[in-house]
């Protein structure tokens, strides 16, 4: 565990400056920081069970709260030091700014007190009977919609079992997050398996391409270039910066601002809830992609042994049904229903910030500039599967998100003593929020199609 940050450290070992850090850095090396001390990552990066993405995002940075916050205590106390290569020279506000910067010592110190108190209130133990709940609500979902297909007597009770379907999907959704965060059993072999089960076998997707995108996403919240999670042209653009068009880290393509683009994102606070109603589809695009496509999946087989099991389970429970009319109806109508799912997941991102502020920002400020919390009550949670409480998941990833209600006075608290500002919104004016900035943005083709053809550019206009 990190303490609050210290006006000295043990340089018992050989230092590295910043300029020799940065010219290795520079050579190809990846090398990151952890508590003043340097780390040689290069053998290891490919292996990384979230994928080499991540890291490559923290190479050449000094990463000991984001190391902290997606890690259990194994990784930091013991598993990172056989990449030790040195110590890192404080004489550099460079890497450390907050050495030299009172703002952002103050910011990191009140973080890392934050985490104390929140550990010190127990907020990262597990209730297991939150999970026997939640698998009792699943299976009376799953056996409703299955009791109506297969004694359904009425179009309305073939109907009614693809809305059951669909919420189960949803539902099964906050539990697989849970299981790729490695925040159900903290055990990764364990965590895999259970993700595996509820994403592969029980909805059709890959956790492992999950974990390589939200994994960078957590990384790099909210920045056009390497976030996945808001890269959606030609449908969406949530920043002026995607007319440009941007190259994806991510995807390792350059995202064209092309004449669909131009078509689409005009239209796109329109376009944002029935765009989503076939999110799910692409997500099995996605999922089938890194399945056969990508270099390093460690359960390919078994992933794909899931999607065909999937596939097989639903086909037949369709097979019950006794025309193809409802047949299309019930496969699009339980694919629909999931919507919820995927206005849940944008809603804490695309309305935030955008902008860069640099390298040295420091990990909380930008967790709470790029993701917002979604105010309800608490016999609401259920719905919302505890994730309506993005900003604080944001800030501690690995707190289960049954007890993130709970650290939400200690956050505030937080806000409070640093200045950073906490957004919490309720659903209905956190929609407001999003589709009000998607406009914004909506509305800037117009205006930039006036000046490029005044300008006689005729590629943004055409």
């Amino acid at each position: 565990m990190t303490p609050p940050l210290a006006e000295t450290h043990d340089t018992q070992f050989e230092s590295l400056t910043n300029e020799e850090f940065l010219r290795r850095v520079k050579e190809g090396q990846s090398l990151i920081i952890y508590d003043r001390k340097v780390y040689k990552l290069d053998n290891w990066i490919k292996f990384h069970p979230g994928g080499a993405l991540a890291i490559h995002h923290l190479v050449g940075k000094d990463a000991t709260d984001e190391i902290n916050a997606f890690h259990p205590a194994y990784v930091y106390e013991n598993k990172i030091h056989s990449f030790y290569v040195g110590e890192y020279a404080d004489d550099s506000d460079f890497i450390v700014p907050s050495s030299t910067n009172e703002e952002r010592k103050k910011i990191l110190n009140a973080y890392r007190r934050l985490e104390l108190t929140i550990r010190a209130n127990k907020l990262y133990d597990c209730n297991y009977i939150n999970y026997g709940y939640e698998c009792i609500r699943y299976l009376l979902l799953i056996t409703i919609s299955w009791i109506l297909v297969l004694h359904g007597t009425t179009t309305l009770h073939y109907l009614l079992s693809a809305v059951f379907l669909g919420a189960f999907w949803h539902q099964l959704a906050f539990t697989a997050h849970d299981a790729g965060h490695n925040g159900i059993t903290h055990i990764l072999l364990v965590d895999n398996l259970i993700g595996i089960l509820i994403a592969s076998y029980c909805g059709g997707l890959s956790i492992g391409w999950w974990k390589k995108n939200h994994y960078v996403h957590h990384i790099v919240t909210n920045d056009p270039n390497h976030d996945p999670d808001i890269q959606h042209l030609p449908f969406f653009a949530v920043s002026t910066k995607f007319f440009e068009n941007l190259h994806s880290s991510f995807y390792k393509r350059t995202l064209q601002f092309d004449a669909f683009a131009r078509f689409f994102i005009p239209m796109q606070h329109y376009l944002y809830y029935p765009v989503l109603c076939f999110g799910r589809f692409n997500l099995y695009f996605l999922s089938i992609s890194y399945l056969c496509f990508d270099e390093r999946v460690p359960f390919r087989k078994l992933e794909l042994t899931g999607m065909l099991f999937f596939w097989t389970w639903f086909i037949y429970m369709l097979s019950f049904l006794p025309s193809w009319k409802i047949i299309i109806a019930f496969f699009l109508i339980s694919h629909m229903v999931t919507v919820i799912l995927h206005v849940q997941i944008t809603l804490s991102h695309f309305g935030m910030s955008t902008e860069l502020l640099g390298p040295d920002e420091p990990f909380p400020e930008k967790m709470l500039r790029t993701s917002m919390d979604v105010d309800c009550p608490w016999w609401m949670d259920w719905f919302h599967g505890g994730l309506q409480f993005q900003a604080i998941h944001h800030l501690f990833p690995r707190i289960p998100r049954h007890n993130l209600r709970a650290c939400q006075p200690f956050v505030k608290k937080f806000c409070e003593e640093t200045g950073l500002q906490y957004h919490i919104y309720g659903f209905v004016e956190g929609n407001g929020v999003v589709l009000s900035a998607l406009k914004d943005v909506a509305n800037q083709i117009e205006l930039l199609s006036r000046v490029a053809a005044a300008h006689g550019d005729r590629n943004f206009v055409s």
